[in-house]
């Protein structure tokens, strides 16, 4: 009997497993998009089907399961909603699996109520870990109730309400520590995921990213297509190391990445390509406006105020060089060498301008 009960418990595991799976790269929360929680919360109802037909026969005329498990799943990282769907499936399936009974009828109502109960649970103010408990004790005294309506046998009674509780409180202490080391993996995943995209210094793309995004522009390129690159380089940023220090060349880097940000649009691509070269892709910026905008970035960088970790403050400048497809180069795979050299040109007759690379 506990062989089969652990395997019961061994198919949430399973299941919420693959529904981590699949939804690795969202956010699973009461927060997140309505077509995440409603495919959470029908994952988990699916989960309570499944373990209704693998429920467990722990003594003659009565059998047990662990399907209310799936409705805390789903209050606790989807919130009241997705807990009364989830509900709402294993109740319905209830009444379609065993037929339109009397005892199908108090347990589809029973998990419907669970539903509800644990779904306000979630809405509390409280700890996880508080929730999980309350809305276990929820799932423990609720279909005892039920128990009591369709058992009459108070012996009987008692085993099946002892075998229950022993159960289910041993299997939701494993699903709370087990989900939790699931949600550790998950950070664990997408901090891995963040830091080989992103430059560690300026939180800006790294190169690698660089390339990832370059190379989409590059395969979604059409005949109307226009693509701008901007690479821009700090002037004199190794006498910045040498007279203020490292760390104070550290958070230029870093403010300069937050400069660049808030100088550009949504839709612009800003990667940090190593050192203090940087750079900015461009799908829908106006061939005239080109100029406008790398002259508007290189004054809003000239006039920024960078505070350095003394409080003391200074001011840098930037050089940047500018290619154009198709204008200035033809090839979209020279675009990044057309705009390196144009930033060379920049610098070599001056710093702190722009030049556009010729064609």
């Amino acid at each position: 009997m506990f062989k089969d009960l652990f395997l019961n418990a061994t198919t949430i595991i399973a299941f919420f497993s693959l529904a981590n799976r699949i939804l690795i790269n969202e956010e699973i929360t009461p927060d997140s998009p309505w077509k995440i929680r409603i495919f959470f919360s029908s994952m988990s109802g699916i989960l309570g089907m499944l373990l209704m037909i693998f429920s467990v026969q722990v003594m003659s005329g009565v059998i047990l399961d662990f399907r209310n498990m799936a409705i805390i799943l789903s209050a606790t990282y989807c919130g009241l909603a997705p807990a009364i769907i989830t509900g709402l499936i294993i109740g319905i399936f209830r009444l379609y699996y065993a037929g339109l009974t009397f005892s199908s009828m108090i347990s589809a109502l029973t998990a419907i109520i669970i539903g509800v109960g644990c779904g306000f649970i979630s809405e509390i103010n409280i700890t996880k870990l508080h929730k999980w408990l309350f809305m276990t004790l929820v799932v423990l005294i609720i279909p005892c109730i039920t128990l009591s309506i369709q058992i009459n046998n108070h012996l009987l009674l008692i085993k099946t309400i002892f075998t229950y509780w022993f159960g289910l409180a041993s299997v939701s202490v494993f699903i709370y520590f087990f989900v939790g080391y699931m949600d550790l993996l998950k950070s664990a995943y997408k901090k891995y995921q963040f830091d080989s995209s992103k430059d560690h210094r300026t939180g800006l793309n790294n190169v690698r990213q660089f390339d990832k995004e370059f190379n989409k522009i590059v395969n979604r390129l059409t005949e109307n297509s226009m693509i701008t690159m901007f690479f821009i380089d700090i002037d004199f940023f190794k006498k910045v190391n040498d007279v203020y220090g490292h760390q104070n060349g550290d958070r230029v880097l870093e403010e300069l990445g937050k400069t660049l940000l808030s100088s550009t649009s949504s839709t612009d691509i800003v990667s940090r390509n190593g050192g203090e070269e940087f750079s900015v892709m461009m799908t829908d910026c106006p061939k005239d406006k080109v100029l406008e905008v790398a002259e508007r970035i290189r004054k809003v960088v000239q006039e920024h105020k960078f505070y350095l970790i003394d409080g003391q403050i200074i001011n840098i400048t930037i050089s940047i060089g500018v290619a154009i497809y198709p204008y200035t180069v033809k090839d979209i795979q020279e675009i990044v060498k057309k705009a390196d050299l144009a930033l060379y040109e920049a610098k070599r007759t001056g710093r702190n301008k722009v030049v556009i690379a010729k064609l």
